[in-house]
């Protein structure tokens, strides 16, 4: 059975940016997949103005519950769960960072990791860069013996899609339902999920919605490596400064994909 590992900074990144995916490995595909999560932190400072004053444990326990409960949808039981111990927005690129990813990743042997955009993403957060450039560094040094296929989230550029149906926006609807605490962040991004659908939909013959992912290549399949153009590349560095918000940044990172 493939070994599949989708790696997260916080414990609802998952359910934004591969929501579809998920459901369609645990619930629609015809094949069986062994699916674990991996979340660097418990989401200690993620908090909307209602929750501001629960800042710390108190918010991490109830992210974590939210969580939890969105991992029914799925059918992903909570002991396929793994946390890191991470602190929320304090994720470091270390040489304790990348032991533990590296020990956890040997001792699973995953067949393919899904992790966040690091470096052609429309999201540039910390925690989200650093937590794709530890996967990257593993898999890229070849620290661990078994070397999976990696595919990136959220990235300006996809070379992957996987296509859902129109009923998968009953699925967001569940979804942001869940996540209470973080329901502004859910309305913000997902006011325009149905018009990221439809552009990616369009690269896929016979669909009208896809989400977009970016295979990585290593080795002698670097080549393949789909690389930024001009305009995308700028539009990285402003992004990385601005820290231009996430509506605005999905929009500008889709019209420079056309």
């Amino acid at each position: 059975m493939v070994k599949i590992i989708f790696f997260q900074p916080h414990p609802d990144d998952l359910d934004i940016y591969c929501l579809h995916l998920l459901f369609h490995l645990t619930n629609q595909s015809k094949y069986s997949f062994e699916i674990k999560i991996a979340s660097m932190t418990r989401g200690e400072e993620g908090v909307s103005r209602k929750y501001k004053d629960f800042k710390g444990k108190r918010i991490s326990k109830i992210r974590t519950l939210e969580f939890y409960k969105a991992l029914r949808i799925y059918g992903i039981p909570t002991k396929q769960i793994h946390f890191f111990s991470m602190i929320d927005s304090n994720i470091r690129f270390s040489k304790n960072s990348v032991e533990l990813v590296r020990n956890y990743l040997e001792k699973e042997k995953p067949d393919i990791i899904f992790a966040p955009e690091p470096r052609f993403s429309y999201y540039l957060r910390q925690d989200h860069i650093i937590t794709g450039e530890i996967l990257y560094y593993i898999c890229d040094k070849m620290l661990i013996e078994k070397l999976p296929k990696l595919y990136f989230y959220a990235p300006i550029n996809p070379n992957y899609y996987q296509p859902f149906e129109t009923k998968g926006f009953l699925l967001v609807k569940k979804i942001v339902n869940i996540y209470k605490s973080q329901y502004t962040t859910f309305q913000r991004y997902f006011s325009i999920h149905r018009f990221i659908g439809l552009f990616y939909g369009k690269k896929l013959k016979g669909w009208k919605y896809a989400e977009g992912y970016r295979r990585v290549f290593f080795f002698n399949e670097k080549y393949k490596n789909k690389k930024l153009n001009f305009f995308q590349r700028l539009f990285q560095i402003i992004n990385f400064r601005l820290s231009i918000p996430i509506s605005l940044s999905l929009l500008i990172g889709i019209i420079l994909n056309v």
